[in-house]
């Protein structure tokens, strides 16, 4: 299986700026990877993201 690659990621969750932003990023497969910082700064809405339980509006 091959490595997991978003590119030029944005998200919005109806307000008029992007909580995602362009986001690009390649993992590893199998790599073990964080996605760390402070509270409320996006973990969980990258890998919500990710999971495609959060999914991807057009730029606006």
């Amino acid at each position: 299986m091959g490595a997991f690659t978003a590119t030029d990621l944005t998200l919005y969750l109806g307000g008029p700026q992007p909580v995602l932003n362009a986001l690009s990023t390649t993992i590893a497969n199998s790599a073990v990877t964080a996605v760390v910082g402070p509270n409320a700064c996006g973990k969980s809405t990258l890998l919500r993201t990710f999971a495609r339980i959060l999914t991807e509006a057009p730029a606006r």
